[in-house]
């Protein structure tokens, strides 16, 4: 029990030592990554449309 004690007397100082970021920092990297995860996924969407398209021309050639 007194190492639990202990550990979690750690924690406490290290995460009083974090900077953390502040408001306008953590928006910027939401947003951030929103407009990343949107922008991959039309990527992927125009990607698998393009294969499709691809793969039943050639099925449609062999009469499949």
């Amino acid at each position: 029990m007194g190492k639990l004690k202990t550990f979690l007397a750690d924690v406490r100082k290290e995460l009083r030592r974090v900077t953390w970021p502040d408001r306008k920092l953590v928006t910027k990297a939401t947003i951030s990554v929103i407009i990343f995860s949107l922008v991959i996924g039309v990527y992927l969407w125009v990607l698998d449309l393009a294969f499709t398209k691809i793969i039943s021309f050639i099925l449609g050639l062999r009469g499949a």
